[in-house]
């Protein structure tokens, strides 16, 4: 089942791109077969003819080709910064919470650890460029920079097919890169994604406190602190949120600090999953968008097996929609050191007067 749910989330995630992509291919042979009717219809003189027609021909050979390989594509809700075909390139975004932002980055296999995963130590703040190379501050962990930020990677065709997704708040203007490794022939050229992000204080800056409502169960405080609520080390402990439509919730199973064993959430693609009552306490373990069809989750795929930043960033997301009909109550594990915290949801529909 987890396969299957799998497969439908990258056919559901990778369908928009495909089809704008080719229904930019069809305008470009619509617009080739308009000129040919063109030249029918209106006789056009011959040298005018000859040229058109090498225009045509040149449309025809190139067009695909360059749909196929380009390096940054925006489409619907998808920023792709594509550097396993441009190996000494580099992409640049302007961060927006409706837009995903996926960056692919070859497979050097010379390098340690190489077919384990992206390593997120790739991923740090901005501090510029010095002879023309990215100032390296791989030592500054992106969590230092940026506590709740979520990055998944999974591998496919020899890519590492990376995610990053900001948290959603961000107490001063950031910009942070993300590196691919340098392919043999071209060492000492970084390829990298530039991702500039602006002060945030929820998704339209409406957010009430200085925190996401939700459970950390890291016990992140401090300059580490995004969640309204760290949980202490006791024995299965429980949080409460209670939350209104248009609200933010979040989850974290990972500390900054301290290292914890075992940590996991449950279900391993919360909030893409989650158990539901209706307000009773029987639950059921169902798609979030079964009870509220419009809510998005960040991230927005299921953990993909043998995706070993999802034991580093055990953080979720969920903007509950504004069109909520009735009360909902959802909920989350997250295993740690042999414990399990129980992190509630109550979801409201209006908030009391």
């Amino acid at each position: 089942m987890n396969s299957q749910r799998h497969i439908i989330c990258h056919i559901n995630t990778y369908f928009s791109v495909a089809r704008n992509m080719f229904f930019s291919i069809f305008l470009y042979y619509a617009f080739s077969l308009l000129i040919f009717l063109s030249i029918y219809v209106f006789k056009m003189r011959k040298a005018l003819y000859s040229l058109l027609f090498y225009m045509c021909v040149c449309l025809y050979i190139y067009t695909p080709v360059l749909m196929a390989s380009l390096k940054d594509i925006e489409v619907g809700n998808y920023f792709i910064c594509n550097l396993k075909d441009y190996p000494t390139g580099n992409c640049s975004v302007d961060h927006d919470y409706n837009k995903a932002i996926k960056l692919l980055c070859p497979i050097v296999h010379n390098k340690n650890n190489s077919d384990k995963g992206y390593d997120p130590s790739y991923c740090f703040k901005y501090d510029g460029i010095k002879d023309e190379f990215i100032i390296n501050n791989k030592q500054n962990h992106i969590h230092n920079s940026l506590p709740g930020v979520i990055l998944t990677n999974h591998i496919e065709n020899d890519t590492y097919n990376v995610s990053i997704y900001p948290p959603f708040v961000v107490k001063e203007d950031i910009t942070i890169v993300c590196i691919c490794d340098s392919e043999k022939g071209n060492e000492g050229i970084t390829p990298y994604l530039k991702i500039n992000i602006k002060k945030a204080h929820g998704v339209n800056n409406n957010l009430e406190g200085d925190y996401i409502k939700g459970c950390d169960y890291g016990n992140n405080r401090g300059k580490f602190q995004f969640l309204t609520k760290p949980v202490k080390y006791i024995n299965n402990p429980v949080c409460e949120i209670e939350a209104y439509p248009g609200d933010v919730v979040g989850i974290n199973c990972n500390s900054y600090i301290t290292k914890m064993q075992g940590a996991r959430l449950e279900p391993e693609s919360c909030f893409s999953m989650v158990y539901f009552s209706n307000l009773t306490m029987q639950f059921t373990k169902t798609s979030v968008n079964n009870i509220m069809p419009n809510a998005k989750y960040y991230p927005d795929l299921s953990p993909h097996p043998g995706n070993q930043n999802s034991k580093m960033f055990l953080t979720s997301y969920l903007l509950i929609p504004n069109d909520l009909q009735r009360d909902i109550l959802i909920y989350c594990h997250c295993s740690y050191n042999g414990n399990k915290g129980l992190a509630m949801f109550h979801i409201f529909a209006t908030k009391a007067s």
